[in-house]
């Protein structure tokens, strides 16, 4: 009895089921993969981007940020201070709710940051 085109045509068949219902292991794999690429690559740039001297772009945001959460803070107190002064003033307004959120993000980055490094990683 010849059984060596069985397995060829068990492949085969495996091959057509596999086209109308895929592994889904496999995509899951596959996911995963490019994931952990795309993590790998932006781990790498911003090993790069803190390896270079100087005022990094999250620097200055985040430099940004703190000015115009301490002047949201401090326009009151600035205001009254001129008004008993005798040179009342107005500031304008600054709507800091995207700023805010962003030194929200930027302070709970850092924060993890300080964590990596104590804890030694």
């Amino acid at each position: 009895m010849d059984l060596t085109g069985i397995g060829t045509a068990a492949d085969a068949v495996k091959s057509v089921i596999g086209m109308f219902f895929p592994d889904k292991t496999e995509e899951e794999k596959a996911k995963l993969a490019a994931t952990l690429q795309l993590i790998t690559a932006q781990t790498d740039i911003n090993k790069a981007q803190a390896s270079q001297p100087g005022i990094h772009f999250r620097d200055g945001a985040g430099w940004t940020c703190v000015g115009g959460f301490a002047l949201m803070l401090l326009r009151p107190v600035i205001e009254w201070g001129f008004t008993i002064a005798g040179h009342p003033i107005t500031l304008p307004t600054i709507d800091t709710s995207q700023s805010n959120d962003m030194l929200i993000g930027l302070l709970g980055l850092g924060s993890m940051h300080v964590y990596q490094q104590v804890k030694g990683n």
